[in-house]
């Protein structure tokens, strides 16, 4: 598992400010950071430099290529890095982007409060309570900690099942030996998303747009050939269960083992 202290952040915003005082906030905090100011930079800069974790404003100041199109590209690129949306506006004002922010794949969003007392001071309004209260970078930092934690975790489920999620691979101990399961890139990424928050439940219409598959006959076909690759009994799962009502959610691990 990778250090929160080495770890390779990417900063996506067009806003120069916001990049002026949030990179030196997570450089101070131990990260390394590279940064982009629009989409199409941010795409080239996801492959070229291989970030542990992604920031990225939703807005971007272009409805051509926003943030969360750029989720979207990612994700569907089988690319499951953890993404902390950044957005001026909070839940209550504009709650379709945050919604839609979790359903392209992202893990968790924060509301640019500097931007927001920036904008206040212009504007001659008195600063509100909830933003004085601390920084967003303080929040920021707080919530890159505990996403990094599992940006590169090989879990071990028991002595039966170990899922690396970093080399896409499937292992099974079949007489003592562990081996191999072929996968799709479908297949794995169901699978993957599931993985991510074990033992949480994800609802149908998140997971296909996760995972990218089209129409719920397809995802119960994906989990059915899932459950025959991973499960000693499909009929009857022990690692990928259903969630009646919702979803489908996947046991928990016993650990998350270092590299």
């Amino acid at each position: 598992m990778i250090s929160d202290k080495h770890a390779k952040i990417l900063l996506v915003d067009d806003n120069a400010r916001v990049r002026s005082f949030v990179r030196p906030a997570l450089e101070d905090a131990g990260f390394d950071c590279v940064e982009a100011e629009d989409g199409i930079t941010a795409l080239e800069k996801v492959d070229k430099e291989h970030p542990d974790l992604l920031v990225l404003d939703i807005m971007l100041g272009d409805d051509s290529l926003n943030g969360l199109d750029v989720c979207k590209k990612i994700r569907r690129k089988g690319i499951r890095i953890p993404v902390i949306f950044l957005t001026i506006k909070d839940r209550t004002e504009d709650s379709r982007y945050i919604e839609r922010a979790f359903q392209l794949g992202g893990d968790d969003y924060i509301t640019k409060r500097e931007e927001l007392k920036r904008l206040e001071k212009t504007m001659g309004l008195p600063p509100t309570e909830f933003l004085g209260q601390k920084s967003d970078t303080e929040e920021l930092i707080a919530r890159i900690k505990a996403r990094i934690k599992f940006v590169e975790p090989e879990q071990e489920f028991d002595d039966y099942l170990r899922i690396d999620l970093v080399k896409q691979q499937l292992s099974i101990n079949r007489g003592g030996q562990w081996q191999e399961v072929h996968l799709t890139a479908t297949e794995f990424n169901v699978l993957e998303a599931l993985v991510r928050v074990a033992g949480r439940p994800i609802g149908k219409a998140q997971l296909m747009d996760m995972a990218d598959v089209d129409g719920e006959a397809s995802l119960q076909n994906h989990i059915w050939r899932l459950r025959s690759k991973i499960e000693l009994i499909p009929e009857t799962p022990k690692y990928l269960l259903t969630y009646h009502g919702v979803g489908y959610r996947f046991k928990e691990p016993i650990q998350s083992m270092e590299k």
